[in-house]
């Protein structure tokens, strides 16, 4: 049945008559060669590195910087604001100058950052230059998203998105089990050596080019460079395998006069309907869905400790749990273009839900650990449909900014746990406080369960 309805498609529109987007849409897969993959499989690694090594380096840098534990909040939350500030001035720049343009800063920034980071004397520096590398962060992992799912087929897109986060997971917890015995041989040097092994994200930039890395064609036609664009898709073609008729010419729909003459600011774009419902309904289920997500992160040793685990048996609970993100990585890869991304996004924040629900139940020890593994799988789970998700449902146009801030100013949600959650924890205890993210997921949810249908549809028929 494929095989002849993907006939009796190419026979309907002739390829000479398909338009660019069209092309890229009917790829058999991504038209990119394996130095692009490298390098955004460099680009996952290390954002998502930064923050884990970060957490493992914290008790040397203590000691070694003399810091008191109270002097931790300034780096963290100067580490949340810089993700947010980043987020949208290279979201921004992506969607002015280009997806290249906007990666190369972004990564640049958080390179440096990192780089700096591993020089700190004191907690201002630390809390800087933590500051810097949130900067370069907060747009990564939005923008990459947002170029693979510029780059990919309709049908791809979520496919190839959690192939990267399965292999960014691997190396993390492969490099993560690496630095415990660096940072026991070299107490005071291992920390600042760890943190600098991330400047090697740099190496991306080598990547960002006119054979790996290139210009989004999506982009450039948006932005009238449909020469440009038309170039690209054939390089594309050939690094799919594809046949490529040099003298085929590729139908372009012109776009509006308003957008060649003096295209409109993307943040004033989405701040007026129709993408103002589409911003709010995705910013604000992030935002709340990381106020829940840090504290579960940060509070998990207390809110088991607070249901009667012992803490020794909480750390290690805490530890094991890292291990549910890989098994569901591969489930999300077979499943992400099979159901469509808000039921996926769904059904892993009401398991988030059900976990902190089994770990707050009073079943005793064996239920709080069943319910941290369950809920870091929801977690997991919803991860990629998410990020999948939210840089679908924008325009072109405006997709690196929306995706951006979606995903930057909702981070700020991790700062607000600390006001919200915690003071529930420690004054009323666990069960009100897990009662309490329970009911931010379940809002969240309905959030999301308001937003639009993505799953194998074009952007160009998901932005109109």
């Amino acid at each position: 049945m494929s095989s002849s309805t993907t006939d009796l498609d190419h026979a309907a529109v002739p390829p000479a008559r398909l338009t660019l987007e069209q092309t890229i849409d009917r790829m058999p897969r991504v038209g990119l060669n394996r130095w692009a993959w490298l390098a955004l499989m460099l680009a996952f690694f290390f954002a998502n590195y930064d923050i884990g090594v970060f957490a493992v380096t914290l008790p040397a840098m203590i000691a070694d910087l003399g810091l008191a534990g109270t002097d931790l909040a300034w780096p963290v939350t100067a580490n949340l604001v810089g993700y947010a500030v980043g987020a949208y001035i290279f979201g921004h720049i992506s969607d002015r100058r280009g997806r290249q343009v906007g990666l190369f800063l972004t990564i640049a920034l958080l390179g440096v950052g990192g780089l700096l980071t591993a020089f700190s004397w004191d907690m201002a520096s630390l809390s800087f230059f933590r500051f810097l590398t949130g900067g370069g962060m907060g747009a990564v992992l939005a923008l990459c998203s947002a170029y693979i799912g510029e780059m990919a087929p309709k049908n791809r897109r979520g496919r190839y998105l959690s192939f990267l986060y399965v292999i960014g997971g691997i190396l993390n917890l492969i490099v993560g089990l690496a630095s415990l015995p660096v940072l026991a041989a070299w107490p005071a040097l291992g920390w600042r050596l760890l943190l600098a092994f991330g400047g090697l994200v740099l190496l991306m930039l080598f990547f960002i080019n006119r054979t790996a890395l290139m210009e989004s064609p999506r982009w450039l036609i948006a932005n009238g460079r449909v020469d440009e664009a038309t170039a690209i898709v054939r390089r594309m073609e050939r690094n799919a395998g594809l046949p490529v008729d040099e003298e085929a010419l590729l139908e372009v729909e012109e776009a509006p006069a308003e957008q060649t003459a003096d295209p409109e600011s993307p943040l004033r774009a989405l701040l007026r309907p129709p993408l103002l419902g589409r911003l709010l309904i995705v910013l604000g289920f992030w935002f709340i869905f990381y106020v829940a997500m840090y504290a579960f992160a940060s509070y998990l040793p207390l809110l088991l400790e607070g249901v009667g685990v012992a803490t020794s048996n909480a750390l290690f609970i805490t530890v094991l749990t890292r291990a549910a993100p890989l098994i569901v990585g591969f489930v999300v890869v077979a499943v992400i273009e099979r159901i469509e991304r808000r039921t996926l996004i769904i059904i892993g924040t009401i398991a988030f839900a059900l976990g902190i629900a089994l770990i707050i139940s009073g079943w005793g020890e064996w239920a709080a650990t069943a319910g941290s593994i369950f809920a870091t799988a929801g977690i997991a789970f919803m991860a990629t449909p998410a990020y999948t998700y939210t840089a679908e449902v924008f325009p072109t146009r405006q997709r690196g900014t929306a995706a951006a801030i979606c995903d930057g100013i909702g981070h700020l949600g991790g700062a607000v746990a600390p006001f919200v959650i915690l003071p529930i924890l420690l004054g009323a205890g666990a069960v009100p406080a897990g009662i309490a993210m329970i009911g931010l997921l379940f809002v969240a949810a309905l959030l999301i369960r308001m937003g639009v249908r993505t799953k194998d549809r074009s952007l160009v028929e998901i932005a109109e």
